[in-house]
């Protein structure tokens, strides 16, 4: 997910990259070099506020003067950014600041006599200097920078100027400027580019203050295209719970986007605004043959490249075609004009257009949906719905599916004014089938399929029906609305009955059988075998799929992982060959079930496998986002939290789909709440209900043992109880996570016992309430399938925790020893966030109970710290350090450089190798390390990926812990 830090009330939003930059280069100017950054973009993508962000961030103490070039139009103020800059700076004895001459004055030696002030006060401490928007800087203030710039090079001094794109024309005189400065030394460049989708989630999150539903987020990328301070404006006023913008944008927003526009020329104006009704890049020929029928050419491009150099219009590479700078312009544009003009010119448009067709023998699929919408906009519904079906054949042609589905739903809606129209409704609504699951649009889908459904004849076409049944069964998982029903697949097995040799049969067959495993229903083994026996028959391979994993699922209830594999193997391979990619993620889940427990790096890596496959099968991103989410959700189990986040944005990086989002959602909840984002723990948990109802009957989903977590870790140990007894009572196969439950529930009561000692009130019934968890779950619960080895370590530490928690409800004496067994129970098991809270309790049991054992505390004190700091995990952090300051032990690690303890021989490593592993001893975290070597954060993470691939270690607490091994005598 996006990460958010705020400063001086900048939003910084996935900018990571660009502030590890700035970060070196600060550092590299306050070191003794002095040096000029150029930070470039367009407006509201967030320039100024990366360089505050970046200048108030720790380092080295530094004076920051900053000052901002003003687009003065009626007068001229010399070294304006320069005087506002210098406000801020010291006075002191013997002070040699400059004066600046006021407007009027010769300047005389001013670039000199402010070179050389700014060389004392570099002697002092370093200088920061930021002049923003440089596109307005006046003369004199350029030549004091350039002055600067050409300055001494062993200087404490940093030089910092954005400069908006798009501003400066050709012949500004800046531009002369700008190719001097480029030949000089020392220059850098950063160019700041709009946010990704992520990012923009991310800001919008912020803003909102909870995640964004993915209708809102598509429609305000889409209009934004990830500018900063556009996203900022557009969500002005909305609710959190908000799923669509609304049809008048925000008078900020057009304010804001308009304010070039209003300086064109009145002619210049109303062109770009005719190009916007146009709706897309227009060459100048056809939008004179609109504007001016009978007009030159030439006048048409005089008035473009008018409005290029307002940055309102661009010219493409080719420079045949003329479109926007950005695509909100068109749209505020457009709306400006009354509804009478606009339809009059799509009207125009949809008459040029056709006129342009009648010359061509095979006209592009883009000419056509222009078309027609051009004849949708006006009004003429005929027209409109024979181009939109035209447009739509002519985008699957092409590839373009969205386009595609985009028409036919415009022709669905269109079909009904005309009752006597050629296709009939069952044949569109099947055509946008089609184009829904090409596009993986399960909503339209969803839509499209209950239509067919109505107006299908079961009695005339049960097989069709029967097909039809399942797809819907698949689609109202996938969209959240009911978990597979039971009902729904029998009455399909029923209907494709009367061909039982058929590939429809095989299918009802097998998503019956499906549906009564997850139910634990008897009959659900004889059913897969039925169904593959049918389906090897018909040979048809998106039948094969689903009855093969269907016997995936039996072996693995039967405890065969093997038999279970091979199925899923092939049922994979026979998913691929159909392009069906709901059985391929299907089918990729149970070959993952049956090779490894879901928390594990090898579950982890047969998910990204995967997605991978879907990729190159070209498949709509909502699968992909599933099994991204998936490979997610195992990272994080495994304390994995870095990978874990970038598979969450590969997930997030595109409309996941209501699956793939609530998937997510959950993973980033769990995250966030080990991590002590609690807010956002709440916020991603309470959307991913949103999207799925009834969601705890949704079993191959972890939404109570998530729910648990994240309600412990806001405080909430009632409710925390509540929603993990719910997941281990409930009916059919135990849902994902079942592990979990159980020791959630024995915390939770523990912390509520807790909470009513500290309190004064009894506890009797909740320690009744402990007894009675015991006595109903003596061991936490297990899932279906083969025990594998990693698998048993885990039920054995989660035993372990479980045992240890009902010990601290019944203040049992001794309970640190249960701790630390759960504490290397955890650590063998790989369940890294678990044995960080196991070696709290077990270093807080240890203090609780004497100081005989206080050796033993410091050593779990600090096991757990390193840990915590690897995981990032503040809460058990915070715990531990509180714990030690009461108990006044001391645990700050050692300093990399100081003298430690002799370390392991480490084979192979290289210099700065060894410098980083002495920081890891040292229990630094990344962002320590990366500011003590002047290096960023995604360089420190590289070294340390070698040096974890090097010595064979897993995590940095088992790198450390080999390294600082006794050396062997």
């Amino acid at each position: 997910m996006g990460e958010h830090a705020g400063a001086d009330g900048a939003d910084i939003v996935g900018r990571a990259t660009e502030l590890g930059t700035l970060g070196q280069f600060l550092a590299s100017a306050a070191a003794g070099t002095a040096g000029t950054l150029v930070v470039s973009g367009d407006a509201g993508v967030g320039k100024t506020a990366l360089v505050q962000h970046a200048c108030n961030a720790p380092g080295p103490a530094a004076w920051i003067f900053a000052g901002a070039c003003l687009p003065l139009a009626s007068m001229t103020v010399p070294f304006l950014a320069l005087r506002s800059a210098f406000r801020a700076a010291p006075r002191f004895e013997g002070d040699a600041r400059p004066m600046l001459p006021k407007a009027g004055e010769p300047p005389n030696d001013v670039p000199v006599a402010i070179d050389i002030w700014l060389e004392e006060l570099c002697q002092r401490r370093p200088v920061v200097m930021v002049i923003d928007d440089l596109q307005w800087a006046d003369q004199s203030t350029l030549d004091v920078l350039m002055y600067l710039i050409a300055g001494p090079p062993k200087r404490r001094l940093a030089i910092i100027a954005t400069l908006r794109t798009g501003e400066v024309a050709e012949d500004h005189p800046l531009q002369r400027w700008l190719a001097d400065i480029r030949r000089l030394p020392r220059i850098d460049w950063l160019g700041l580019e709009p946010l990704d989708r992520l990012d923009t989630e991310a800001q919008v999150t912020h803003l909102l203050g909870a995640p964004p539903h993915q209708s809102l987020l598509q429609e305000i990328f889409a209009h934004t295209a990830g500018n900063a301070y556009l996203n900022q404006l557009v969500v002005a006023g909305l609710e959190p719970a908000a799923r669509h913008l609304p049809v008048e944008l925000p008078a900020d927003l057009k304010g804001a986007v308009l304010r070039s526009w209003r300086s064109l020329s009145a002619a210049s104006q109303r062109l770009t605004q005719l190009m916007a009704v146009g709706g897309r890049p227009l060459r100048p020929e056809d939008l004179g043959a609109v504007a001016r029928p009978d007009g030159r050419p030439e006048d048409i491009l005089a008035l473009l490249h008018e409005a290029a150099d307002a940055g309102i219009v661009e010219c493409s590479q080719e420079g045949s075609h003329w479109w926007f700078h950005h695509p909100l312009i068109a749209e505020v544009l457009e709306q400006r004009l009354d509804a009478e003009v606009r339809m009059r010119w799509h009207g125009a448009f949809a008459a040029h257009g056709e006129n342009r067709l009648d010359d061509q023998e095979a006209p592009d699929f883009e000419s056509l949906a222009a078309l027609a919408d051009h004849h949708f906009t006006s009004g003429h519904t005929a027209d409109a719905y024979r181009w939109a079906l035209r447009a739509s054949a002519a985008a699957g042609h092409a590839g373009g599916a969205a386009e595609m589905l985009r028409l036919l739903q415009r022709a669905v809606a269109l079909r009904r004014s005309l009752p006597d129209a050629a296709e009939s409704e069952q044949e569109l609504w099947s055509r946008l089938r089609a184009a829904a699951e090409e596009t993986g649009s399960m909503e339209e889908e969803l839509e499209a399929v209950e239509a067919l459904l109505a107006g299908t004849d079961v009695s005339a076409r049960p097989l069709d029906a029967a097909e039809l049944l399942v797809r819907r069964a698949h689609l109202r998982f996938s969209t959240g609305r009911s978990f597979l029903d039971i009902g729904e697949m029998r009455d399909a097995v029923r209907l494709a009955d009367v061909e039982p040799q058929s590939w429809q049969y095989a299918l009802a067959l097998a998503e019956l059988a499906h549906v009564e495993l997850w139910n634990d229903e008897a009959g659900a083994e004889s059913h897969a075998a039925q169904a593959l026996n049918v389906a090897r028959t018909a040979g048809h391979p998106r039948a094969l799929s689903y009855a093969l994993t269907a016997s995936a699922m039996s072996a693995l209830v039967r405890g065969s992982g093997r038999e279970g594999r091979a199925f899923a193997a092939e049922a994979i391979s026979a998913a691929a060959q159909a392009r069906e990619f709901w059985a391929l993620v299907h089918a990729t889940m149970w070959l993952g079930n049956s090779t490894e427990t879901w928390a594990s790096q090898a579950f982890a890596d047969l998910m990204r496998a995967g997605r991978q496959q879907l990729g190159r099968l070209g498949a709509p991103h909502v699968y992909i986002a599933k099994m991204a989410a998936s490979e997610a959700e195992s990272y994080l189990a495994v304390g994995l939290w870095r990978e874990c986040r970038q598979a969450l944005r590969v997930a997030l990086g595109s409309d996941p789909g209501t699956m793939g989002d609530v998937a997510a959602r959950l993973t980033a909840a769990r995250l966030a709440a080990w991590q002590g984002r609690l807010g956002e723990a709440e916020a991603h948990l309470a959307r991913a209900e949103e999207l799925y109802a009834q969601n705890s009957a949704f079993l191959n989903l972890d939404f109570d043992a998530i729910r648990s977590e994240v309600c412990l870790a806001v405080g909430r140990p009632e409710a925390a109880y509540t929603a993990a007894m719910s997941g281990a009572t409930g009916e059919g196969l135990s849902p994902t996570m079942c592990e979990w439950l159980v020791p959630v529930a024995a915390r939770s009561l523990a912390d509520l016992i807790q909470l009513a000692k500290d309190a004064g009130r009894p506890t009797v019934e909740l320690t009744t309430l402990t007894d009675e968890l015991v006595q109903r779950f003596p061991a936490t619960l297990r899932d279906m399938g083969e025990a594998t080895e990693l698998y048993t370590l885990q039920l054995a530490a989660l035993d372990l925790m479980y045992a240890a928690e009902v010990g601290r409800a019944r203040d049992r004496a001794g309970n640190a020893q249960d701790w630390i067994r759960a504490a290397d129970a955890c650590h063998e098991a790989t369940l890294r966030w678990e044995e960080a809270y196991c070696c709290w309790r077990a270093a807080e049991s240890l203090l609780l109970h004497g100081h005989t054992q206080r050796g033993l505390a410091v050593s779990f004190l600090r096991r757990g710290l390193a840990l915590a700091e690897e995981l990032q995990a503040g809460p058990i952090r915070d715990h531990l350090r509180e714990l030690a300051a009461r108990a006044r032990i001391t645990v700050v690690l050692p300093v990399a450089g100081e003298p430690a303890a002799p370390h392991a021989a480490l084979p192979g490593l290289t210099p700065r190798e060894r410098e980083i592993l002495e920081y890891v001893i040292a229990g630094r975290t990344y962002a320590e390390i990366a500011a003590s070597l002047v290096i960023s954060e995604k360089t420190v993470s590289s070294h340390i990926s070698n040096l974890l691939r090097k010595t064979g270690t897993s995590n940095r607490l088992d790198l450390s812990r080999l390294a600082t091994r006794p050396a062997a005598s």
